[in-house]
């Protein structure tokens, strides 16, 4: 089995299309990072003369600060900033989109330095998502496709490991070719970012004060008590769990399908138009609002389950929204990896 196992690992990784990928990919991320956003590279310096609590005097000197703000002092205006939002001074309230107050279950009261952090946990919800569907759709697609393109699926469901343990092989290849991916994405991620900012401090400090863009604190009402790294941790894994999904998925329709590039236009279809119709066109009918919330993509953006506190009534029972998420998630992953089983085993060679 583990022969097998490592056979169909070299199939996947020995795919042009693969490393042709991976090197666009990761040439990408790097231009990206490094172009696309002229943050403070390090603002340390910046930040150290008013770490620690937030006092009346530093909120005087951040409002000061504010008013006179010109391009000499825009790579010191995020402290300031900072000072601003967390104020314990400000009596400032919040709504939400259906007009319910937003109360801060974590209540930043110190500033501390942690933008390295904010752009590491952006990436995986953006381009870490693009990355991984790229390398899914391109390494798993021709999984089972390509046995039926080649006219060896009907040999290799006749001889001894074909009608069980030939799919177990490709579903674990698959899944480890899944973990590598990510574990590389991740390397790659974490790297750029020490580079490019010359650390990765505030590791320590809580999300909530968490924020890539100084107009952008994302987790500001988050309901979970994370710090930093802990939430970059958890974050991995819920996105690794996500993509594992997702490879299933893809393995079930490359079962089903004739050729790779079927089994391809229909994975992008899967992905592509709840993209469109949820995040570009702004199709958000009440109706709908399951399909983008219980969307299997969603999993591997993982942004949306910590953001606020949200919880689901089922037929009596109270549960958080990412538990019922998993729960949905579960009972799909099963029934996808049963169907791949089956369908391989039964379906008729094509024609």
């Amino acid at each position: 089995m583990i022969r097998l196992t490592q056979f169909e690992f070299a199939k996947i990784i020995t795919r042009k299309s693969v490393y042709l990928a991976l090197a666009g990919l990761l040439v990408l991320l790097v231009l990206y990072a490094c172009l696309a956003h002229s943050g403070p590279l390090n603002g340390t310096s910046y930040y150290k003369p008013y770490e620690g609590p937030i006092t009346a005097e530093k909120v005087k000197v951040a409002q000061d600060q504010i008013q006179n703000y010109s391009e000499e002092t825009q790579n010191r205006y995020g402290v300031f900033y900072d000072i601003s939002v967390f104020s314990p001074f400000k009596n400032s309230i919040r709504y939400d989109e259906h007009g319910n107050v937003m109360e801060r279950t974590v209540t930043v009261s110190e500033i501390h330095y942690n933008k390295p952090w904010g752009y590491l946990l952006e990436y995986i919800d953006q381009f870490g998502v693009l990355f991984m569907m790229v390398m899914i759709l391109l390494g798993l697609a021709p999984v089972f496709a390509e046995e039926y393109a080649l006219g060896t699926a009907a040999l290799l469901r006749s001889s001894k490991r074909g009608k069980g343990q030939l799919v177990s092989a490709k579903l674990m290849a698959s899944m480890f070719y899944v973990v590598i991916c990510v574990a590389v994405f991740t390397s790659v991620n974490l790297l750029v970012y020490w580079l490019r900012f010359g650390n990765l401090a505030g590791a320590d400090t809580p999300i909530q004060s968490v924020g890539m863009y100084f107009y952008s604190f994302d987790y500001e009402f988050s309901p979970y008590k994370f710090t930093a790294i802990q939430y970059y941790g958890v974050q991995l894994v819920t996105h690794l769990v996500g993509c594992l999904i997702f490879g299933c998925i893809v393995l079930l329709v490359s079962a089903l399908s004739s050729t790779s590039f079927i089994a391809m236009v229909v994975n992008v279809a899967l992905v592509g138009v709840p993209y469109l119709a949820f995040d570009v066109m702004n199709f958000n009918p009440g109706w709908a609002t399951w399909i983008e919330e219980f969307s299997f993509s969603t999993m591997m953006r993982v942004t949306r389950f910590f953001l606020t506190p949200v919880s689901y009534s089922v037929f009596g029972l109270e549960l958080s929204y990412l538990n019922w998420y998993m729960i949905i998630m579960a009972v799909v992953t099963i029934g996808v990896i049963l169907g791949t089983y089956r369908t391989f085993r039964t379906r008729e060679v094509f024609s």
